[in-house]
């Protein structure tokens, strides 16, 4: 059964601080809490540290070290074109799955950032099987980090003019003598407004023009000639919004962003809501998110900061009411268990991992449409969930010796006792869950703990943490945690 949040309580509708006390601590649930939706979960090492801080403290401290984290460095073909790779497909396919796989990696090894530019991805959607250039995949990408929690308007302005953009949505095409409104609808309806929110189809035609001429050799690979195209470009008056003028690029985001501020506040802070807190929008926390971004001038950060701090994003049912996206659901494993790439995990396996998620119906850079992906509930049916039974616990079962010598500190770090099978298997299904199991699963799970070992071995005490099978067992372990329907769930 999927948890469903309720609203029950009056904090549950407040977005001053959250203030720790006896009734709504700050603990471990409640921190990896924040690291699950921040990011794709904590290590224990992690955990530890924030135990030691406050909550505003080491929000800060995630949010301004992921917004200073440099993901940017450009891979040596960052700049080629077609001619470059001369034909040589199986280069330019290499280059293509090593990309994903970097961002994979700068997942499991960082995550924050990473986790922010994935939102963006699913909101400012490209897919490259439509633009398929290598070098307009990288700019995209530096495009989402580098803006993660910059300016909105800022970002906004820039996605129009990236090149995969340009090409995905048509707005290369859209010209004088021939409108596009592919861009312009997308631009109010899915980038800053909303579906039918303050627009017409008279505006959307409008916006079309004002954007027409932007034109570069896109079909080789190409942006050295980018640039506004007089011959394109529609010169006469355009009326958008109720209001006419001689507009171009730059006019018409001024009007989206002070005639209709309302609508794009809401729509932008609401979509946050649901992918960072829980997929029912609180009208009243949406509402204060929204007077915040505004009031500081679409910068995105003061907006996130207010939400993670909140005592509705501390809100015990909201903990554990999201449901995981195939991407989170395989890196979070990893990153629970303290593994990284490339110490713990190799290239194959993140390969790997970069084909499971696409089977799970997530493929990095190319979302399923425009509007990118649904998330919450539509992640899961007997189809997926099966499937995702079956790639965790492959991978876990594939795991590095050194990956199983880091499960293995996991759970002597989080266990009192190295040889009583009920406390380390309640411990680690805690740290993976972040909930205790129930009896019955209790029995169950030290079952699959104990696995082969005769029974006598954990009656007289002989058997613990440092035997040699000892590893293989917690492997064993996770196969039956992953089975449980809390797993799916962060």
């Amino acid at each position: 059964m999927i948890k469903t949040a309720t609203q029950s309580s009056s904090s549950s509708l407040s977005i001053t601080p959250f203030i720790p006390r006896p009734e709504k601590p700050w603990n471990e649930a409640r921190i990896k809490h924040l690291y699950n939706r921040l990011g794709f979960g904590a290590t224990r090492e992690e955990i530890e540290a924030g135990l030691l801080m406050t909550p505003e403290a080491l929000i800060d401290q995630l949010l301004d070290g992921a917004e200073a984290h440099n993901l940017s460095t450009p891979p040596y073909w960052a700049e080629w074109t077609n001619e470059d790779y001369n034909g040589d497909d199986d280069l330019y396919f290499t280059h293509k799955t090593e990309f994903r796989v970097r961002w994979l990696s700068e997942m499991m090894n960082e995550g924050i950032k990473s986790k922010m530019a994935l939102f963006w991805h699913n909101h400012f959607v490209t897919e490259e099987q439509a633009y398929g250039c290598n070098s307009f995949m990288w700019s995209y990408y530096k495009l989402l980090h580098d803006n993660a929690y910059g300016n909105f308007r800022n970002f906004v302005e820039k996605i129009g003019k990236e090149p995969a953009m340009m090409v995905y949505l048509n707005n290369v095409q859209n010209i004088k003598q021939s409108p596009n409104e592919n861009y312009a609808r997308e631009l109010m309806e899915l980038f800053t407004m909303g579906a039918d929110n303050g627009y017409t189809q008279r505006d959307v035609e409008q916006v079309a023009k004002a954007l027409t001429g932007w034109r570069f050799t896109w079909y080789e690979c190409r942006t050295d000639d980018f640039g506004l195209v007089d011959y394109f470009f529609d010169e006469d008056i355009k009326t958008i919004f109720g209001i006419s003028g001689f507009y171009g690029y730059d006019d018409v985001h001024e009007l989206i962003f002070t005639r209709r501020s309302e609508q794009v506040s809401k729509y932008i802070t609401g979509k946050l809501i649901k992918f960072f807190a829980y997929d029912k929008i609180n009208p009243l926390i949406n509402e204060a998110l929204a007077t915040t971004f505004k009031d500081n001038n679409w910068e995105i950060m003061p907006v996130l900061k207010q939400l993670f701090n909140s005592e509705y994003f501390f809100e015990d049912n909201l903990i554990g009411a999201n449901i995981k996206s195939p991407i989170e659901t395989i890196i979070s494993q990893y990153k629970m268990t303290g593994l990284t790439y490339p110490q713990d995990v190799d290239y194959n396996t993140l390969n790997d991992i970069n084909y499971y998620i696409f089977t799970l119906g997530q493929e990095l850079f190319n979302p399923v449409n425009v509007a990118g992906w649904k998330g919450y509930r539509t992640w899961l049916n007997e189809n997926t969930l099966t499937s995702r039974w079956n790639i965790s616990t492959q991978l876990s079962f594939n795991y590095s010796d050194e990956a199983k010598g880091k499960l293995l500190q996991l759970a002597l770090d989080l266990s009192p006792s190295i040889n009583d099978p009920a406390i380390i298997t309640q411990v680690v299904a805690n740290h993976f869950l972040n909930h205790e199991l129930e009896p019955n699963h209790l029995e169950t799970a030290i079952d699959y703990l104990k696995g082969e070992i005769p029974e006598n071995y954990f009656e007289d005490g002989s058997w613990n943490l440092y035997y040699d099978e000892a590893p293989d067992q917690l492997i064993n372990l996770l196969y039956f945690l992953m089975r449980l329907p809390e797993y799916q769930l962060s």
